[in-house]
């Protein structure tokens, strides 16, 4: 089979296409034929060393689609009952210490397999895995949004068109959820946000606090999500939220490359926030299953809304799978890649 394999980490010239055997099956565990991985942020950090949890030589990608075409079950012997099921999935140590999805093919324990949506194919549901489990772990687990919680997620990123990333994703979960939502734009000259997300402009150095006090919100906002990393939108955000002591701040991103910014602490302690950090391991495989079997079930069913497009690179060309790797890195497109195998 061929893959995508870094020896050690450092650039991204350290990635190269090779062909290695098909992995060998264990019992309890499914092979996939990857037909989409997604590419995050995570993927390129990971092959660059940034985290310094990842082990060499590495397959990266943690995101996938694709059909299960063998599975072996408990005792070792040759199951049918998956056989052909188109499944996706993400999450887990795959891509950072064992080998991930940037692939054609993966194995997945069987009691983690999840069915895509049917109504996605490949290249848009291995887009959109890891993002979502993000945004469930940071609006459910994290958040715990509630029906009638105003909520400002800084760095929204979702357009009529562009639907993939997590800050998108929470914006539909805390929709579903019956939340009143903020979201930041850099700019709104060409975007079209969607009719439940009220558009903030990042024009000025207190454009939220103006916006939620024009709304008449001003020390009522119970929680901020916050999926970019600046300091200035998050301590403009932090100085609307309630002062009650139930406000909930969670944080899943940092732009400075140190990992550090300001945090307004008298603004932060005056209102008794609590501030969480959202990691993407922290649900299990069989927690991500169950997040991911919800996720289909509300998208096939138009409560939820998967990605409008996305742009799809070939494995075999280097160029534009490094390009693809440094643009997740810099944010330069709204649409999301995924890799094809």
């Amino acid at each position: 089979m061929q893959a995508l394999k870094f020896e050690k980490t450092g650039s991204l010239d350290g990635l190269s296409l090779v062909n290695l055997d098909k992995p060998i099956l264990r019992p309890g565990e499914a092979l996939v034929r990857v037909r989409a991985a997604g590419i995050n942020g995570s993927d390129a950090a990971g092959i660059l060393g940034t985290l310094p949890f990842v082990t060499t030589p590495r397959i990266p990608g943690r995101d996938f689609s694709g059909e299960v075409v063998e599975a072996l079950d408990p005792s070792g012997t040759l199951s049918q009952e998956w056989i052909g099921a188109e499944v996706w999935g993400t999450g887990s140590a795959r891509g950072f210490t064992s080998d991930g999805s940037f692939s054609q093919y993966l194995t997945v324990p069987i009691a983690a397999l999840s069915r895509k949506p049917a109504s996605l194919d490949h290249s848009k549901a291995g887009s959109m895995t890891l993002p979502w489990l993000c945004a469930w772990i940071t609006v459910d687990t994290l958040a715990n949004v509630k029906e009638g919680d105003n909520v400002i997620i800084i760095g929204t990123r979702i357009t009529q068109r562009a639907r993939g990333g997590i800050g998108s994703a929470a914006a539909q979960l805390c929709k579903d959820r019956g939340a009143r939502i903020f979201g930041t734009y850099s700019s709104l000259a060409k975007v079209t946000p969607p009719s439940y997300v009220t558009p903030i402009e990042l024009g000025s150095k207190n454009a939220i606090r103006e916006a939620i006090a024009k709304a008449g919100l001003q020390n009522k906002i119970d929680v901020l999500l916050d999926c970019a990393g600046y300091d200035q939108p998050f301590n403009d955000a932090i100085f609307t939220m309630t002062p009650n002591g139930t406000g909930r701040v969670v944080v899943m991103a940092v732009h400075a490359k140190d990992g550090q910014f300001p945090i307004n602490l008298r603004t932060f302690y005056t209102k008794a926030l609590t501030l969480k950090g959202m990691m993407s391991s922290i649900l299990g495989p069989l927690e991500v299953k169950e997040v991911l079997d919800d996720l289909a079930k509300k998208i096939d069913s138009g409560l939820l809304e998967g990605p409008k497009e996305v742009n799809e690179i070939d494995m075999r060309n280097m160029d534009d799978v490094k390009g693809g790797l440094q643009a997740v890195l810099t944010r330069a497109s709204h649409v999301r890649s995924v890799i094809v195998p």
